[in-house]
């Protein structure tokens, strides 16, 4: 009885729409271009998280090469860094170098007896040891530059020095005929423009040496190779000085002797103030 009364009550509903009595279409082949971006992809996604992560560790070595070409090359600037300890270590370099440049003192001392009877090496002192100095310096920042840089390395070292090896004897024939014409002009005598002009070309050439090997020889050693800038500055005065009064005297001791004698016909236009 109950089934009778069920089938009545559906056949007294009414028809169903058309369109819902239509079969569902086929789905599409390929989903929509944004749809198909979203959808994740697992063996692609993996691919690409693969790669990136090479790339970074690539990064990475290329940055801890760099840092092991740079360690030791200078003092690392942090805002968070102990004062005490900058102060410290600054401090223990300049009072070194403070003890060392005083050698110079005691090297004029005992060229007591040479800067009496020739005094003109006094008053041209600080030309030496100034040029000596800046000659050295600007190599030494050239090398400091190269070791930030990585231009200098292992691999190029023998080139750098080779090329200021060459720039040392170029830069001391230039410095030296400027040398030379500044002594001649404030009337000093063909003698002493030749002793001063001498050692003038020593000390220009070997502070270039040591100013492109000093920085080196710091950064072998793992110490602040911008110590280097200041260091060439000191062992130039010492070594300037020094130089200074050891060929000076020979050129003076070869002139007394006659070695630098001069032509007859060139003692005939000279002016005599310049043959005494």
């Amino acid at each position: 009885m109950a089934a009778v009364c069920l089938s009545a009550a559906l056949l007294a509903l009414p028809p169903l729409p058309r369109a819902l009595l239509s079969p569902l279409p086929p789905p599409p082949a390929k989903f929509p271009r944004a749809i198909r971006m979203c959808a994740p992809r697992a063996p692609e996604a993996a691919t690409a998280l693969l790669e990136e992560n090479e790339r970074l560790q690539a990064r990475v070595a290329a940055l801890e090469e760099q840092l092991g070409r740079t360690e030791g090359l200078c003092e690392v600037l942090d805002s968070g860094a102990d004062f005490n300890d900058s102060l410290r270590s600054r401090a223990a370099w300049l009072l070194g170098l403070l003890v060392a440049q005083s050698a110079s003192s005691f090297i004029l001392e005992g060229a007591e007896e040479l800067i009496h009877s020739h005094p003109v090496i006094v008053y041209f002192m600080t030309m030496l040891v100034g040029a000596g100095g800046n000659a050295g310096n600007q190599a030494a920042v050239r090398i400091i530059r190269g070791l930030a840089t990585g231009e200098v390395n292992p691999s190029s070292e023998r080139a750098f020095i080779a090329s200021e090896v060459r720039m040392a004897g170029c830069l001391s024939l230039l410095v030296v005929a400027a040398g030379f014409l500044r002594v001649v002009a404030f009337d000093a005598t063909p003698v002493d423009a030749l002793a001063i002009s001498l050692a003038l070309f020593l000390i220009v050439g070997i502070s270039v040496v040591l100013g492109t090997l000093l920085p080196l020889l710091l950064h072998r050693l793992r110490l602040d190779a911008a110590h280097a800038s200041t260091s060439i500055q000191v062992v130039m005065d010492v070594l300037g000085v020094t130089i200074a009064c050891l060929v000076t005297p020979v050129v003076y001791s070869m002139a007394a002797s006659g070695a630098f004698a001069l032509p007859a016909l060139a003692a005939e236009w000279l002016p005599a103030e310049l043959l005494r």
